[in-house]
């Protein structure tokens, strides 16, 4: 899918794009997405693509990459050192994911943003009591978005503060940069030392907000999906056959259920390479976590490696979560069909329905190549 021209949607909500915009004019935050907004800005990618954000983006995302590339230097010429290689193995693979969600986010930046202008539009055409159902799950993301930020950058400050008392406590030629890197010339002297120390530092940091950018916004978006679901649920289940006026109520509520479907195939395919790389490398990552904390048992760095998992287990536990409630809530559509009372209506609207109940059993799959994010591939991880 293009990341500059989005999909085409059913009839009715041909203009919803156009009023998010004028509306989004004067409140350019959306509230549910305020966390994600924050960090995609910090790393140069902003609803208005402008020169400031272009250079900020390609700073950050050169940074991140010669990061990798020194603990990739450090990887291979420690390559028979089996706990430093781990060591330097996780930053790299965890730098490698920031690239990639960066990438990801830049390359669907105008879809990524098509969606947020939708969502909030969308839910300015729902009823009171309908509304209170996407606050609800609104306040439930909002809520894990800033869990999710803080404990990311408590890891990075552990990473950082570390790596700074060491300093501290350690003569000059002992002095490590809060990664394991190398480089072809010498940065002991302590000038260079202080600004790759503080480069690597602001790296880190970097990442941090790209992984929380990325895994934030599919969570949230994710999320108001699964409350249009439950919303679609109810409707369907409160229809009253052979009153006037509910063969039109019934055909905007089967376009509503098109659109959300289409909209929920367009979130997935903006962020599809981004669950393949994630749930491959956090395989990876939580084995040699397992490995080092054996290793390390009893040790003070044992501190940093529960720190590190547990982050990585976040990550992945969103993806798997979200793709879990999706999967759910999308396919609880066909019973709530069922619900209704159909048998008082006619065949011609039976038929509707069933057509209905078809379209719902092929459920909203978080599937990337041979992932799928889930709470069983969770399980599996």
């Amino acid at each position: 899918m293009s990341s500059g021209q989005p999909s085409q949607k059913p009839s009715q909500y041909q203009g919803k794009r156009l009023f998010a915009s004028i509306m989004l004019n004067r409140a350019p935050t959306v509230d549910f997405f305020r966390v994600q907004s924050i960090c995609l800005r910090a790393i140069g990618i902003s609803r208005r693509a402008t020169h400031a954000d272009s250079v900020l983006y390609a700073f950050s995302f050169f940074t991140v990459l010669v990061m990798k590339l020194g603990t990739v230097l450090f990887a291979v010429k420690h390559i028979d050192e089996i706990m430093l290689l781990c060591d330097c193995l996780g930053p790299t693979f965890t730098a490698y994911l920031g690239l990639v969600r960066q990438y990801n986010l830049r390359l669907h930046r105008s879809e990524v943003w098509h969606i947020v202008d939708e969502l909030d539009a969308l839910k300015r055409t729902l009823q009171p009591n309908e509304i209170r159902i996407v606050q609800k799950y609104n306040r439930i993301d909002r809520f894990l978005a800033w869990a999710y930020l803080i404990t990311a950058m408590s890891t990075g400050v552990l990473f950082v503060g570390v790596a700074l008392v060491l300093v501290v406590l350690s003569e000059q030629a002992d002095w490590k940069l809060p990664l394991l890197m190398d480089f072809p010339f010498d940065v002991k002297h302590p000038v260079t030392f202080t600004i790759f120390f503080v480069w690597c530092s602001v790296a880190i940091f970097w990442v941090v907000l790209d992984c929380v950018a990325c895994d934030a916004s599919f969570g949230t978006f994710s999320s108001c999906l699964v409350a249009h679901f439950v919303i679609i649920q109810e409707r369907f289940e409160n229809l009253q056959f052979g009153m006037v006026g509910n063969g039109r109520q019934l055909g905007k509520l089967i376009e509503y259920h098109k659109y959300i479907l289409h909209l929920s195939d367009r979130v997935i395919d903006a962020y599809k390479t981004v669950i393949l790389n994630q749930l491959l490398i956090s395989s990876m990552l939580l084995c040699m976590l397992g490995f080092q904390l054996v290793i390390s048992a009893g040790t003070t760095i044992m501190v940093v490696y529960v720190a590190y998992g547990t982050a990585i287990t976040i990550q992945v536990t969103y993806y798997c979560y979200y793709g879990s409630q999706l999967y759910h809530e999308s396919t609880l559509v066909h019973d709530a069909v069922y619900k209704s009372n159909w048998y008082e209506t006619d065949v011609r609207t039976q038929k509707m329905l069933i057509n209905c109940m078809m379209r719902a059993k092929k459920s909203v799959n978080a599937k990337s190549g041979f992932t799928e994010a889930s709470l069983p591939t969770l399980n599996a991880v």
